[in-house]
């Protein structure tokens, strides 16, 4: 895709943000904590919105499909993952019948993640089946991301639940280059360019707010372990015990 063309999707993203803000709307509302409740409290409507979605539903709206997606992260039942080494393997040995399988039984699980959809999306592509819902599926959900802001600033950034959803943005949607990634903020300001203009490039952001909370977390709770295990260490040297080394 030309740069020109890429720049005038996100500029057509701007001007139709913009025209919406001066009626007296804004940017999709992507509330975290208003996500998060739903997701948590109102399983079974939550589930029910999932199941929509499996369905290839088009009437679905564009805020019921950011609770699925921005739900998804909270959700007690579901999750959002990428594909597994093990489906990874399969695509890197183009094994794709057993990789559309692999597919579909993780799907269940992560039913909206982009690079999931992208693969089984692939895949069917290349057994001749019909991707028609993949297609709308992935669809859904980058119309969705690319209507949480304009990307052209931090404060305006595209909102997405994982660094993974950045390339399938960049990559697989608008078919650009990585010349370089920066994090400011909770801001992840990539610079991109094209094949065919490799001296001209542009910015990218995208808002990883809930993938930095969930590494606060993650790191968080190996900080509390590793300070329990140094307390243990020390009392145990204190009561001249002898004690092997642990290795996580």
């Amino acid at each position: 895709m030309k740069k020109s063309m890429i720049v005038a999707v996100l500029l057509l993203f701007a001007s139709l943000n913009l025209t919406a803000q001066q009626n007296g709307k804004s940017f999709l509302n992507i509330d975290y904590k208003a996500m998060e409740k739903f997701a948590k409290n109102q399983t079974e409507d939550f589930t029910a919105l999932v199941n929509r979605f499996n369905s290839g539903d088009t009437t679905l709206t564009d805020m019921e499909v950011a609770k699925i997606y921005y739900g998804s992260y909270f959700s007690p039942d579901y999750s959002y993952k990428d594909a597994s080494s093990e489906l990874r393997n399969m695509m890197k040995s183009e094994s794709y019948g057993s990789a559309m399988e692999q597919c579909k039984k993780e799907l269940e699980k992560s039913p909206c993640s982009l690079d999931l959809l992208l693969k089984a999306y692939t895949c069917a592509n290349r057994l001749g089946e019909s991707n028609a819902l993949c297609s709308t599926q992935i669809g859904q959900i980058v119309e969705v991301i690319l209507s949480s802001g304009d990307g052209r600033t931090e404060k305006t950034a595209f909102k997405v639940l994982e660094v993974s959803d950045e390339y399938c943005i960049l990559y697989g949607i608008f078919g650009l280059n990585l010349k370089s990634q920066a994090l400011i903020g909770h801001c992840d300001q990539m610079t991109v360019y094209e094949d065919e203009a490799p001296d001209e490039t542009f910015d990218i952001y995208f808002d990883v707010s809930l993938h930095l909370a969930h590494l606060d977390e993650l790191f968080g709770v190996m900080d509390k372990a590793d300070k329990m295990m140094k307390k243990s260490k020390k009392s145990k040297r204190k009561n001249g015990k002898k004690y092997g080394e642990i290795r996580l």
